[in-house]
């Protein structure tokens, strides 16, 4: 009788419980895992940014794209100019060229913007009159884009200095 007894009451308890643990909600986890990136230089990631031009160049210290207009970039050779005038329009083709390394067979949508002083804008290939603010292209597996840009130094006095970042955002897949 006891047996019986105990054996209904292990009944219960384990139906109670099973109803209790079918009815949670899962609320938290907590793990830790390694990451491990390597930051390596424009020209060595798998989304390459690649100097075309010689005003565009791999900085050595910090292996950062640099595109610089100036005497003071050692690339700079008699006969390249030494900077842009007021307010003026330059286009410079292919300045830089960016790669896509990352996968065999994915492309990737990437995404180009300036934030700085100054007006520069972008395009892909030969400047047909078109640039943009935010250049967005598909950049196949294997493939290179060559990127250009246009400087409008308009209301910009002679002496100032225009500067800023470029940035670079891809995802995998082609742009919409």
């Amino acid at each position: 009788m006891m047996k019986k007894i105990l054996g209904i009451f292990m009944l219960i308890a384990g139906i109670i419980i099973a109803v209790t643990a079918s009815s949670a909600t899962f609320a938290y986890f907590e793990a830790e895992r390694g990451v491990h990136i390597e930051v390596v230089p424009d020209d060595s990631e798998l989304i390459d940014l690649r100097p075309i031009q010689p005003y565009a160049y791999i900085d050595p210290e910090d292996g950062i794209l640099v595109i610089d207009l100036s005497m003071q970039n050692d690339n700079w050779e008699e006969g390249y100019g030494i900077g842009v005038s007021p307010d003026s329009l330059y286009v410079f083709e292919e300045v830089f060229g960016v790669s896509n390394d990352l996968w065999e067979e994915i492309p990737i949508c990437m995404e180009v913007t300036y934030t700085g002083n100054g007006a520069i804008t972008f395009f892909m290939g030969d400047y047909n009159g078109t640039t943009y603010d935010t250049l967005k292209f598909t950049v196949l597996p294997g493939e290179v884009v060559p990127v250009g840009m246009a400087i409008d130094s308009a209301g910009i006095v002679n002496g100032t200095l225009i500067s800023g970042n470029l940035a670079f955002h891809a995802v995998a897949g082609a742009c919409p």
